[in-house]
């Protein structure tokens, strides 16, 4: 059956069958981001919390497409249940087409409409086994991405809980500052004031 997003542990038999990794696979010209990146949540945080001010990010059309693989997804695997594992690919007109093998046996409502025009499907590997979907444009659900690029000795792409960690870190390290920034204020504050008090025993001009 092809790999789910969430449970792919199979890299290594993958590659190992399908032979070389398309680019698309694990550096897609369009990275799909679930969550905002540091700078973005920085600003985020500033813009909203601190001037009142809203912004939105916008990666619908991503999400869309990765929609749309685990829809893809879900519909072979019943297909290869029923039908005696007979789907090992796919190209883009089989899914996108009414005339489709998975629409025509009703695997899929309709058939898939590309969350973008720039979005093509493919497979990689044998859909029986290991094999995944994945799209020219976005890629592989980020699971999948990242399993692939470990097992090839690449960096993967930050997941969600790294950024909240990352954000963590740089907004503890900003109030440290701010605090540390303010004590100095006040000190040097206090000095100016206390050097700037006539004493006591100091005749008056």
């Amino acid at each position: 059956m092809p790999a789910s997003e969430g449970d792919f542990a199979l890299a290594a038999e993958l590659i190992r069958t399908a032979g070389p990794v398309p680019d698309a696979v694990i550096a897609p010209p369009e990275q799909v981001r679930y969550e905002l990146t540091v700078g973005e949540r920085l600003r985020r945080l500033w813009l909203e919390k601190v001037i009142g001010f809203r912004i939105s990010y916008a990666a619908a059309r991503g999400k869309a497409c990765h929609a749309n693989q685990r829809v893809l997804a879900g519909a072979i695997k019943m297909y290869n249940e029923d039908n005696g594992n007979t789907m090992k690919s796919i190209t883009h007109a089989d899914v996108t087409s009414a005339s489709g093998t998975l629409i025509i046996g009703r695997y899929l409502k309709s058939h898939i409409i590309p969350a973008d025009s720039a979005c093509e499907y493919r497979s990689y590997g044998d859909l029986t086994g290991p094999g995944i979907i994945y799209c020219t444009h976005h890629g592989p659900n980020l699971d999948i991405q990242n399993s692939i690029r470990k097992e090839l000795g690449l960096k993967t792409v930050m997941t969600e809980n790294e950024q909240l960690l990352a954000v963590a870190g740089l907004s503890i390290l900003f109030l440290l500052m701010a605090i540390a920034l303010l004590a100095l204020f006040f000190r040097r504050r206090r000095k100016y004031t206390k050097s700037s008090t006539v004493h006591p025993d100091q005749p008056a001009e």
